[in-house]
């Protein structure tokens, strides 16, 4: 097979990925909407565990890390879209980060330092950095540190955590990481 035709071939298997992607996220609505109604979180990371043992339990060796990670992070994108329909729990995280931190959100800023920390055995520092990256927010630095078990992660992102990508930025990372914290608003 030529790189031409193997081409041909990868384009026809994204365009059947397409609207199993749509359909798949069109579920993640549903499970948000879902979810708004009861309460429930949108992480539940061992019931993820599970999911991905399954369905990962019978890819070849060769490619079986790359799915495993192709499943984290669909998984992610669609926790994602989740946090975006829930603006409720997006003001409760946002709200207990700023009181913890004894700031208010009407001060003028245009940068936020948070700090937060993941497990180092779960090593999914990856999925942050793209959850950042798909609420177009930018990294302006970023340090890390490792202490017995834990990652301990600090970013200073440039924006305003009135701002929606913010919002839904902080209620992921608030959710899903250990110990987030708003440090400053700069």
């Amino acid at each position: 097979m030529t790189l031409d035709e193997i081409r041909v071939e990868i384009d026809a298997i994204d365009s059947q990925m397409k609207p199993l992607f749509i359909q798949r996220m069109e579920c993640a609505r549903h499970v948000a909407e879902t979810k708004a109604k009861t309460g429930g979180d949108v992480y539940v990371p061992e019931r993820e565990a599970v999911i991905i043992e399954r369905r990962a339990s019978d890819v070849d060796a060769g490619i079986h890390d790359e799915y495993v990670a192709f499943l984290k992070q669909l998984m992610s994108i669609c926790r994602r879209y989740e946090y975006g329909i829930l603006p409720k729990m997006q003001e409760e995280v946002l709200a207990e980060a700023l009181k913890a931190a004894g700031m208010d959100a009407g001060k003028e800023h245009q940068q936020v330092k948070i700090a937060f920390c993941l497990s180092s055995s779960n090593n999914n520092l990856n999925l942050f950095i793209n959850m950042v990256n798909l609420n177009q927010v930018d990294i302006l630095s970023m340090s890390l540190e490792t202490k017995a078990e834990n990652q301990i992660v600090h970013m200073t992102l440039k924006g305003n955590v009135g701002e929606s990508n913010m919002r839904k930025l902080f209620c992921q990372i608030g959710k899903e990481a250990g110990n987030f914290q708003i440090l400053e608003l700069i």
